[in-house]
């Protein structure tokens, strides 16, 4: 008896009344992705990229630093089609065009591995242990854009992949300059734009499961905010958009670093010591700044959503 009166003094307490839920039980929405953890310290690590310019800038700088740092097991493998959505890339697998560039990064460099592939034939070439998603850059901010075609990516990948497992990642890109032509129009402002990608990646992880985020656009509007530091009047980006090739691009590749290969590969981005450039210009990397871009990423990673106040520390 005493069983039956606690199991309904129970049930009172975590059943809503019927007039708070208008007569119907509501539940919150679930993943639909549970994402695998990453490797730890495989004996190689290969990475996709599914993206557009943006995941070329994200790359460029990672042969300097994994070469700087010895570490030959990691290829980063970028399927590149400029200002590609995800809208378009699901359309481009339904349809199987060989539209898409295909490059190789690692410790001995950059290597364009085909100029005419199907996101299909990409997808199975390798068995991929991470892939990285990403919207384009313009869409960022507007997560209605991300959906279903995300989703049905995902779907298509696990259709033809030839990895017996795989994690997923995806990386939020960077609000453009304050000068571009469509800060004041798209979006009212660049810490607008930044604003709502992040609020567009925290709601895509939510209803994705996607739980690894590259945050390279906090990383870039922390070194914006001790830009004083830097002394940098481009804003990190070489035409309003698209990063410059030496201070953007490193901080985007410690922030993919530190995001993705470090946590698999036991290792840090303090670990790098990569000149960019010429070791006596102001807006190159080098020893006196590339700490100070490290720790742009790296505060970034450990706050994907707050620039930091330490930036530039």
């Amino acid at each position: 008896m005493k069983r039956i009166k606690l199991f309904l003094m129970l049930s009172l307490l975590v059943l809503p009344s019927l007039g708070e839920i208008g007569g119907a039980v509501s539940f919150a929405q679930t993943p639909y992705l549970s994402n695998q953890s990453l490797p730890y310290m495989p004996v190689k690590l290969d990475v996709l990229f599914i993206g557009n310019s943006f995941s070329i800038d994200t790359s460029a700088l990672l042969p300097d630093i994994l070469s700087s740092m010895g570490i030959n097991t990691v290829n980063v493998y970028v399927l590149y089609k400029g200002g590609c959505s995800m809208r378009q890339h699901y359309e481009y697998f339904k349809s199987d065009k060989a539209v898409y560039d295909f490059y190789q990064y690692n410790s001995r460099g950059t290597t364009k591995l085909d100029g005419s592939i199907t996101i299909r034939e990409a997808m199975r070439r390798v068995p991929y242990d991470v892939v990285v998603f990403q919207q384009y850059s313009l869409e960022s901010g507007n997560y209605t854009s991300y959906e279903p075609y995300l989703s049905r990516i995902i779907q298509a990948f696990r259709l033809v992949t030839t990895s017996p497992r795989t994690t997923f990642a995806f990386n939020q890109t960077w609000a453009y300059a304050s000068t571009h032509k469509e800060i004041g129009k798209t979006y009212p402002t660049q810490e607008s734009m930044w604003r709502q990608i992040v609020q567009s990646v925290q709601k895509m992880r939510a209803n994705s499961g996607i739980d690894l985020i590259i945050p390279c656009g906090t990383a870039i509007q922390n070194a914006r905010a001790a830009n004083k530091t830097f002394q940098q009047n481009n804003e990190f980006c070489r035409d309003g958009q698209h990063l410059d090739n030496y201070m953007g691009r490193y901080v985007a590749a410690c922030t993919f670093f530190e995001s993705i290969i470090g946590p698999a590969m036991g290792r840090s981005i303090r670990d790098d010591f990569s000149i960019i450039g010429k070791s006596s210009d102001p807006n190159q990397v080098n020893n006196k700044n590339r700490r100070l871009l490290q720790n742009c990423a790296r505060l970034a990673v450990a706050n994907q959503n707050v620039i930091s106040e330490f930036a530039g520390q």
